[in-house]
Formats: structure tokens, C-alpha cells, sequence
């Protein structure tokens, strides 16, 4: 499956004593579906979300952040991995049926693998949408402890007569009966537990909420709260409400436990707000290769080493995750060094965000799903296969737009630049030549637009 012992002889980890008593703790928080402008961080004045925003204050914010799929699924495979999921057939969100082959393929190395072996408690909570199979489940996947559920949604309450796809797991065991008042809520709560528990040895925590997924359930006294604000979309204002209130909860026990400045936290959501959702000033929804596809909300705190209130403008990518939380781990990776064969497409943050290393952390970045792709490279952003067609194979024509000028992607440049169409496409064809066909999901062939 994955040889971890000479994935860490190839990584060249070396820890030494001091090092190794002072590693970071290191939690990654997912949200999952938000619209990028339904966080007050963004400007989102009915959407108040002070814990999730506290993040960019005592950290960084990445104005330019991204993660590597349009949709749940693929997306969770290239954060875990730090690879681009279309490398290994990851492309399309896993059916919602139990399959014994559907699943992140067990050739690849998870961030869960490699802290554990350098001696980290690693702690899986939420949802998971990585494979039903035994052979899928996170504590296979390097997680020494998981509480949360398989599927890519389920209810926010208890189900009395739960699947095996959207049971409440403590490990590998059904949780019967299922008893607690809401998910969010229940999910910050089980994240406090571990911190609580593990305190004394460094820990990876994956922190995967559902909220704010549908279905649209929502708390009253959210509800209530969010009347307060606003007549619209209460339902979807309320669970953020919740979801904000969660992360809270995990920020509220780091200071506890004196834990606060020595963690590395994350928080990115999974992919752009789905089509009932608002991702102003962005272009898109969720599953699009506009920029309201993957750009997302992305912030990173690690008061005793990170700048507080910066602001980063360069793109970055949730497959920056993998090397960064590394590197926090004391683990010594090179840029583009292989992992076990395989090619990390993931950049350690920490010297960018430090100052010690200038520039881009990327100069390119890539995206497919089926039949629409794109390729960012420096600001120029060259996107196809958003538009509806008359058949699966027919491609409508690329489009072209300048990010720095044109965020919305309203102004398309590719009749003005054919050179730099023809430069773009080339780098993406070149990025996606080799990539093996979807392990599931439609198996779309798309001819060359003219």
C-alpha cells in the first residue's frame, strides 16, 4: 500500500530531540459548500463570523486562495495527498453507494501517514467522502482516532436508522443511538474533547465540518438570531452562525490548554458555494472552472511564527497544506522533491509567509473536472468547458481573462491575445497529458475547441 519507512528515509526527516519535544500542534479546519461572500471576513455583513475571521487577524488571509477541485470529494483527495487528485483518477465526487473500489486510491500517501509515523496523534472528525470500504476508512488512511461519518452529506440531526454510509462513527463502530442536539455544534464539541485529551503530545486534527452542505437544517435559536440580521436566506445565515460558533469552540480550548500560539491552524472551505449560494465578486458556482468554482475562503494562524493581520496576495493552493503542515512537523521537504515516486504539486507556505523567500509560491495553477478546466498562470487565466454544449464531446471555445483587472471575469481577452490562448492551453495540455482516465464518473472525451 504506501512504504511509509522509505517515504520518511526519502523525505529525509530529521528530527532532533529539541525539535521533535516542540512541534507544533497542527489542525486543518474544512468548511464545506459556503459561498465565498457568506463570511464577514469577505465583506459579508449578514453573515458575522468573528472566530473564523479572528484567523486572518491572527494570521494570515490569502486573497488569492484556491483548492485544487470544484467539488467535495476531489478536492478533500489533493488537501490529504498535497497532489493534484487528477494524477491518480480522483477527478469526480465518489458515487454515494457502497463500493468496494470507489475510494482515495491506497497508493496515496495522506498528511495522516506521515505525522503519524513521526509520532503525532492524528485525529479525524467529521465528514470524511474519501470511500465506504473498510480499506478506505480514515484510520486506514493514517488517522489513529476518528469520530464523524462517511458520506458527503447527511442530516444535521441524529438518524434514528442510519446507513452505513451516513452512520455516526466513533473509530470504526456505529454510534447507537445517535444523541446530540446538531452536528455543527456536536462536531466542535468532539474536537474539544481530543484537544482536551491529547494535550500533552502533538496531535494533526482534520476538522471536516459538513455546515454549511445542505440539507438547510438549522437550530431555532439560530434561526432566530439570524431574523435579527436579515429576512434572507435564514436558514443558511443560521448555520453559519453555528459553524462559526464551533470553530470557536476549538479556539476557545487551545487558549485553555496553552496550546494557542504553538498550533498551526488552518481554515479553507472545500470548494465554491454551490449554485444557491453567493460568492460575489467571483464568477461561478461550484463545480465551474470560474473562479466561483475554487476560490475560496483560506486562512492561516501560527501566532509564534506567522505575521499577525497579513495579508497575502499571491495564489495558493490547499495542496500547499501537505508541505507546510511538513515542514511545521520539523520534516525536511524540497520543493517538488518526490514522494515515494510520486510528485508533491504542494509548496511549504511558512518561508513566503515569513519573508524569507520572496516571489510566487506558484507561478501556474491547474484545474479539471470532466470537461471544464483551467490554468491560472501568473494572472492570466485561460478557462473552458463552463458552457452548456449540444453534445458531451463538444467543446465551446476557451476564454481568457486578467485577474488583476478582471476578478469577475467579465472581460474575455482570448479574441485580443491568441498567443497567450495558445501559450495557456499548451501548459494545460502539458500539465493534464498523462493523467490516468476518472476512476469514476462520466468518462467524458472532449475534442479540441477550433
Amino acid at each position: 500500500m504506501r512504504v511509509l519507512i522509505a517515504i520518511l528515509a526519502m523525505f529525509s526527516l530529521i528530527l532532533d530531540s529539541a525539535e521533535a519535544a516542540n512541534r507544533p500542534n497542527i489542525i486543518v479546519i474544512v468548511s464545506d459548500d459556503c459561498g465565498f461572500n457568506e463570511f464577514s471576513l469577505s465583506g459579508a455583513k449578514t453573515f458575522p463570523t468573528p472566530r473564523i475571521d479572528s484567523l486572518a487577524a491572527n494570521g494570515v488571509l490569502f486573497k488569492n486562495g484556491y483548492v485544487s477541485g470544484t467539488v467535495c470529494s476531489p478536492s478533500r483527495a489533493g488537501l490529504l495527498t498535497g497532489r493534484y487528485q487528477n494524477r491518480f483518477g480522483h477527478e469526480f465526487n465518489i458515487p454515494a453507494v457502497f463500493s468496494e473500489e470507489n475510494g482515495l486510491p491506497l497508493t496515496e500517501t495522506t498528511i495522516a501517514d506521515l505525522l503519524k509515523e513521526t509520532g503525532y496523534r492524528t485525529i479525524a472528525i467529521g465528514k470524511w467522502h474519501l470511500g465506504y470500504a473498510p480499506k478506505f476508512h480514515p484510520m486506514e488512511r493514517g488517522f489513529t482516532d476518528y469520530y464523524g461519518f462517511l458520506q458527503g452529506s447527511r442530516s444535521y440531526w441524529p438518524v434514528e436508522k442510519p446507513s452505513r454510509l451516513n452512520q455516526l462513527l466513533r473509530d470504526r463502530e456505529p454510534v447507537r443511538p445517535e444523541k446530540f442536539d446538531y452536528m455543527t455544534d456536536e462536531l466542535g464539541r468532539a474536537a474539544v474533547d481530543y484537544i482536551a485529551k491529547h494535550k500533552a503530545d502533538p496531535f494533526f486534527m482534520y476538522l471536516a465540518f459538513n455546515a454549511t452542505h445542505s440539507p438547510m437544517h438549522a437550530l431555532e435559536t439560530d434561526i432566530e438570531e439570524a431574523k435579527k440580521l436579515s429576512p434572507e436566506k435564514v436558514k443558511l445565515r443560521a448555520m453559519a452562525l453555528a459553524l462559526d460558533r464551533a470553530v470557536g469552540l476549538v479556539i476557545d480550548e487551545l487558549t485553555r490548554q496553552s496550546l494557542f500560539d504553538d498550533t498551526l491552524l488552518i481554515f479553507v472551505n472545500d470548494n465554491g458555494g454551490a449554485t444557491d449560494r453567493d460568492n460575489t465578486p467571483f464568477r461561478g458556482h461550484k463545480g465551474s472552472t470560474w473562479e466561483g468554482g475554487m476560490r475560496v475562503m483560506f486562512a492561516m494562524q501560527w501566532p509564534a511564527v506567522l505575521p499577525k493581520g497579513k495579508v497575502y496576495e499571491p495564489p495558493v493552493i490547499a495542496l500547499d497544506i501537505f508541505p507546510t503542515a511538513m515542514a511545521a512537523a520539523g520534516v525536511a521537504t524540497t520543493r517538488g522533491k518526490p514522494l515515494d515516486g510520486m510528485k508533491l504539486d504542494g509548496v511549504n507556505l511558512i518561508p513566503f509567509l515569513t519573508g524569507k523567500e520572496t516571489g510566487r509560491p506558484h507561478q501556474a495553477l491547474f484545474w479539471k473536472n470532466g470537461g471544464k478546466w483551467a490554468v491560472r498562470d501568473g494572472d492570466l487565466k485561460l478557462v473552458a468547458g463552463n458552457k452548456e454544449t449540444r453534445t458531451t464531446k463538444e467543446q465551446t471555445s476557451p476564454e481568457l481573462y486578467d485577474l488583476a483587472s478582471d476578478v469577475g471575469e467579465q472581460k474575455d481577452l482570448a479574441g485580443s491575445r491568441p498567443a497567450d490562448v495558445e501559450r495557456l492551453r499548451k501548459m494545460y495540455e502539458d500539465w493534464s497529458r498523462d493523467f490516468p482516465r476518472p476512476l469514476w464518473g462520466p468518462q467524458v472525451e472532449i475534442e479540441p475547441a477550433p
